[in-house]
């Protein structure tokens, strides 16, 4: 099942980037992160594993995330590797013409129970992840704004 969800932000690639790669701070912008851990030492580039617990349709669930493509300020990539949520996401950051930042999030999620699931997946599930991942994206974008006039004022 692919999801994806596109926001302009009036804030620069790199403020954005920041924000997004501020890992603890997911919580404050993403609606089903509850908290998030770095579990490797590095807190940049590919290899980066993450554990976000994560309100998936009222259950507790731990999301596990490594990161296979860092491309800075412009893409972070990662592939989920819980028992429960599998596939990958990412964030592309592209320049706008009119100023600020393209913010594109997808993500193709691997539902359990084959052809059965991906149909209650696709029919059930994708419709509420569309309006959670909708805010949450919305959040990103507002507290890039802000921080973006913070650092102008």
């Amino acid at each position: 099942m692919r999801l994806e969800i596109v926001r302009n932000a009036d804030a620069p690639r790199e403020v954005v980037w920041s924000v997004l790669t501020t890992w603890e701070r997911q919580p404050e912008w993403m609606l089903d992160a509850k908290e998030v851990h770095v579990l490797t030492p590095a807190r940049t580039g590919e290899g980066v594993t993450i554990r976000c617990p994560t309100n998936l349709l009222g259950l507790t669930v731990q999301d596990v995330m490594r990161v296979t493509g860092w491309d800075e300020h412009r893409r972070l990539e990662v592939t989920h590797l819980g028992r429960i949520i599998t596939g990958s996401g990412a964030f592309e950051l592209e320049d706008r013409p009119e100023g600020g930042t393209r913010v594109t999030w997808w993500e193709e999620v691997d539902p359990p129970l084959g052809a059965f699931g991906e149909w209650g997946a696709s029919t059930f599930v994708r419709p509420v992840l569309r309006r959670v991942f909708g805010r949450s994206l919305g959040n990103l974008v507002t507290l890039a704004e802000a921080e973006a006039a913070a650092t102008d004022a």
